[in-house]
């Protein structure tokens, strides 16, 4: 299995409940619906109360890739003041 994780800083309270409004309700089925998609997750980091972090899980490194485009997509569609997100992306080697 392959993870990607996204990590979007800089978010004012309103922002930070918009984004994980609108991941939850649209941009994760959307994602769900992508070839090898295992899981899709969004958490607030202990002590970064202006970040959101999410966490995809895809069975394939190249299906993880294709659902980062379709993710990016909707991100720059739906919600465009956000900022880049620091990345971090590998297999997934123990579960």
């Amino acid at each position: 299995m392959y993870v990607l994780i996204r990590e979007y800083d800089g978010l004012d309270t309103k922002m930070r409940e918009t984004v994980t409004q609108k991941a939850n309700t649209e941009l994760r089925p959307l994602l769900a619906k992508s070839m090898g998609f295992v899981s899709y997750e969004l958490i607030q980091p202990d002590e970064k109360s202006d970040t959101v972090a999410s966490i995809s899980v895809f069975d394939t490194r190249a299906n993880a890739e294709a659902s980062s485009k379709v993710a990016g997509d909707w991100v720059r569609s739906n919600l465009p003041s956000l900022t880049k997100p620091a990345n971090i992306a590998g297999e997934l080697v123990a579960h």
